[in-house]
């Protein structure tokens, strides 16, 4: 090949911008004289070895500087746009990036174009070129910030399910990349990306690359900057606190029952700091805490709860109530000179939020904490300084990029391209040991190329402009060029590799691989109609919404030959169906067929978004829109012939008729039954079966009752009464979770769900308990607490009916015996209610306990002087029995009845009317 001319070099006298910090003292520079250990990535084995070299040949982009007459332009990997790269790349980073693109970036397409004698040299060239283009757009400078690292732990999750690395490198915990060797590199993303601008690149990949190696996933926005924040953990930007904010019943701890919502930097503790601050949350600040003389330091906080640790000890512990406001508290603790850890628990759960902490100690009196006090780091952290401009190195950094042939690959910044064609041979007129292509070292671009993949090179060139690829080997090479043969393999090639069998999953797992894994390309021409190929490959239509791993967009101009090319490649055996003369006939069989006396089809499928009551397969609805009719002919004939290990039975095995007794048990015709009945789309009327996948339990004179998760937490017991009133009890905290008119439950699968309206929640919890104070917490089930409420002194001992089939639920408190019973009445008016009725049976006296009727915003008292008929919310509870009653305030009301259960039997009655 002909030899790139020397380029310009800039005299010893221009300033070396920050090369300390840009060279390192043994930095390598490749000679090519050995096959570097980074080389860009091999095209898969199950590919031609002509189709191989093509495919490398387009990927380094040969065509931009040895033009040719092929249609290779089209296809070949277009350079990254550099018009406005200074606003998303760091220029430390490439600067270093252009004087060794295989050592920063191990696995590169972009050659070494950089053929100094020296480093210095080297430095020069690329300090240089960056200046050049840091010219083409100064409207926003390059500019890093930090990365929220709750963000960055759900990202950590997306990034390893939808996609991501399924053709980029896995990492682990400690952000190493894995499988690289068969991976689209990404180097440390975090020197060269900030937040923003990594943002902007996943989420519009074309627009900066618009060749579609990079594809567009149709992530929502926040997911892409969880995965920005995930990518760019390793960040680090000087800061005085780390801060992370969670929600939930924060109270309890946060190890449970809590959400991380998101993470930062604060200069203090005010809480204005921090924005979304609301009710039950909690702020966990943490830093080092530096004071000149060292010594017992005493610190005072107003706040509702939490916990300041230094050194790991505790010097101040207040536990958080929702029930009460702020409180003063203060402690001591030893602080050493220089530099201390400070831990800061902040719950915010009281009426009267607030957060105040101050320190006095021996130099220092009383007084806020101040921002220079405080640090993330007990070491400097070093950061980049702003990149220096040097106006003086544009002009030479200009012609630099045109003699080095960047501008061969990147023509948006304003520099001829003629200026390098001119100059260099086609392809195929070029030398194939020579130049590029050659283990020789020279002033020519240095690829990281194995001794392999340049004789998979050298074989293709001199046939390069007489190259004619069957539409089978377009089909082949385009799959492996897009990569999509890491999620979808078609014949020998691709599919998801064991290494990687692991980062496939979905949200049905009943479903087996089909529900994770995307379907194969076999036949996939003859399998989708046109207009659904297009769709699928250019809208965003998700046909399996179950699998975690999206269908990218590649771009119209990439892969919008691809449809065309399917249907000319794959065919099957053509099916002859005869003319329907009673088409009503034939869709009633189908009908038939797919509902609940036939073969059960929707016990699997969805159907006209309806959720199937099993694993919940695709949507059939719209199947003659999406198939075409001789594929799914050959498919209901033998599922498994066209996807292996699918889950999908066969309906006729061995040619076995199910239904003989439908369309004279002909096989084909019952095939085409169905695809007539489904011709309908979403005006098909509903397959038999169909109204009771819902499996809604309706109540008659007499109670009805169901059991499962759902409605009353994961032991409920739903019961509904002949006067159209409902109730869900939890049977694991013994309580009383919702009530509700009219329609009872829907039930699956060993769940239920309530149907009717009006519904009445009451809170979590077990019914009865003794506080010590009233700003304690109502105990509840927790994720960790197994032995709840047993350790409490509950016992859930059953139930039994009366002759309507109502329950009497039966447990112990304590010693204390204890039934409940609800009847369903009827008022003066002729308005249903329930009378709630307890029945104590105690050995001896107990102490006071408490029983929380109901809880809700502003519970309040019906009347003034009465404290036996309360209005919560929509429900009126008014105490029968010879109790009363009391509202205890917080941010959810309570309605507590004290009781003092004496020997013996008792009772309390309540009637509730909504």
């Amino acid at each position: 090949m002909l030899r790139i001319l020397r380029p310009f070099i800039l005299s010893a006298a221009i300033l070396l911008i920050g090369l300390s910090q840009q060279i390192d003292a043994d930095d390598p520079i490749d000679r090519g004289t050995r096959a570097s250990t980074n080389s860009v990535a091999d095209p898969p084995p199950g590919l031609a070895d002509k189709l191989r070299g093509l495919q490398l040949i387009e990927e380094l982009n040969c065509i931009s500087c040895h033009r040719s007459d092929s249609a290779l332009l089209q296809a070949s990997k277009q350079a990254p746009r550099l018009k406005s790269i200074s606003q998303r790349v760091n220029p430390y980073y490439l600067t270093r990036f252009l004087r060794s693109p295989h050592k920063v970036k191990p696995g590169t397409t972009m050659p070494d174009v950089i053929r100094g004698a020296d480093v210095v040299e080297r430095q020069q060239v690329a300090e240089s070129i960056v200046q050049f283009l840091l010219s083409r757009d100064r409207s926003s400078p390059f500019r890093v910030t930090g990365i929220d690292a709750v963000a960055a732990e759900k990202g950590e999750l997306l990034f390893h399910s939808v996609g991501c690395a399924a053709c980029h490198p896995p990492r682990n915990k400690e952000a190493v990349e894995l499988l690289t060797e068969s991976s689209v590199p990404l180097g440390a993303l975090e020197q060269k990306y900030s937040f923003g601008s990594l943002v902007d690149f996943i989420e519009r990949p074309h627009v900066t690359r618009p060749s579609g190696r990079m594809p567009d996933l149709r992530l929502p926005r926040l997911q892409i900057e969880q995965i920005a924040s995930y990518l760019l953990r390793e960040t680090r930007v000087p800061g005085h606190l780390n801060y992370t904010l969670y929600r939930g019943k924060v109270w309890e701890g946060l190890d449970q029952n809590t959400d991380k919502v998101m993470a930062g930097l604060v200069d203090d503790f005010e809480l204005a700091n921090i924005q979304k601050l609301q009710h039950n949350s909690a702020i966990v600040y943490e830093g080092f805490l530096s004071v000149s003389e060292p010594g017992e330091y005493q610190f005072w906080a107003t706040l509702n709860g939490g916990e300041l640790r230094i050194n790991d000890v505790a010097a101040i512990k207040l536990v958080a109530s929702n029930r009460r406001g702020v409180k003063n508290v203060t402690g001591t603790v030893n602080v050493n000179e220089g530099w201390n850890s400070i831990r800061l628990t902040y719950y915010h759960t009281g009426r009267e939020p607030s957060l105040k902490l101050e320190m006095e100690g021996p130099g220092f009196p009383r007084q806020a904490i101040r921002a220079g006090m405080l640090s993330i780091s007990k070491t400097p952290i070093a950061v980049d300084e702003p990149y220096p401009t040097d106006r003086s190195q544009v002009a030479a950094g200009e012609r630099n990029f045109a003699a080095m042939g960047c501008v061969a690959c990147h023509d948006d910044v304003g520099v001829d391209p003629s200026l390098v064609a001119a100059r260099i041979l086609p392809l195929a007129q070029t030398n194939v040991d020579k130049g590029c292509l050659s283990d020789e070292a020279g002033e020519w671009p240095r690829f990281a190329l194995t001794p392999k993949q340049r004789q998979l090179i050298r074989d293709v060139v001199p046939q390069i402009d007489s190259l004619a690829l069957t539409d089978s080997e377009t089909i082949d090479k385009t799959l492996v060029t897009f990569r999509c043969i890491a999620c979808h393999d078609r014949g020998t090639l691709g599919g998801v590799p064991p290494e990687r069998n692991h980062l496939f999953t979905g949200t049905r797992p009943e479903l087996g691989n089909d529900g994770r894994i995307p379907p194969p390309l076999d036949h996939v021409g003859a399998k989708l109609q046109q207009n659904e190929l297009v769709t699928v490959l250019h809208q965003d239509a998700r046909r399996r919404p179950y699998l975690n791993t999206r269908m990218p967009r590649f771009g119209n101009q990439n892969v919008g030959h691809l449809p065309e090319l399917f249907r000319r490649v794959d065919q099957i055996m053509p099916v002859v169906f005869d003319k329907i003369e009673d088409v009503a006939t034939f869709k009633e069989a189908g009908r038939e067929l797919v509902g609940a006396k036939g073969f059960s089809c929707i016990a699997c499928h969805d159907f006209n978004g309806q959720r199937a009551i099993g694993p919940g397969a695709l949507d059939i609805i719209d199947t003659t829109q999406r198939l075409q009719k001789d594929w799914f002919y050959w498919f209901m004939l033998k599922p498994n012939r066209f996807r292996i290990g699918t889950i999908m039975p066969s309906a006729w095995p061995d040619g076995h008729v199910f239904k003989k007794e439908l369309l004279g048990g002909d096989v084909k015709k019952q095939i085409e039954s169905i695809w007539v009945y489904l011709s309908d789309g979403q005006r098909a009327k509903n397959p038999v079966g169909l109204s009771r996948q819902a499996k809604e339990l309706r109540v008659t004179n007499v109670a009805e009752m169901c059991r499962g998760r759902g409605t009353a937490g994961y032991r409920g017991i739903g019961v509904g009464y002949p006067e159209r009133l409902n109730l869900a009890f939890d049977s694991e905290q013994m309580n009383l979770r919702l009530i509700w008119k009219d329609e009872f439950v829907n039930i699956d699968h060993g769940s239920f769900r309530a149907r009717g309206r009006d519904r009445i929640e009451f809170p979590d919890g077990i019914p009865f308990h003794r506080l010590e104070s009233m700003d304690d917490n109502w105990p509840y089930k927790r994720k960790a607490d197994y032995l709840f409420p047993q350790d409490h002194g509950y016992l859930f001992k059953g139930y039994y009916l009366d002759d309507q089939r109502r329950p009497t639920w039966m447990y112990r408190y304590g010693d204390v015996k204890i039934e409940e019973f609800f009847e369903d009445r009827r008022d003066e008016k002729d308005q249903a209610y329930f009378l709630r009725r307890f029945t104590f049976d105690a050995p001896e006296p107990q102490p006071e306990c408490f029983f929380r009727a109901a809880a809700g915003k502003n519970v309040r008292q019906v009347r003034t002087q009465s404290d036996r008929e309360f209005r919560v919310q929509n429900l009126s509870i008014k105490i029968t029995s010879d109790h009363r009653g009391q509202v205890r305030k917080g941010d959810q009301d309570e309605l507590l009845i004290p009781l003092r259960i004496p020997r013996g039997r008792s009772t309390l009655t309540l009637e509730y009317k909504w």
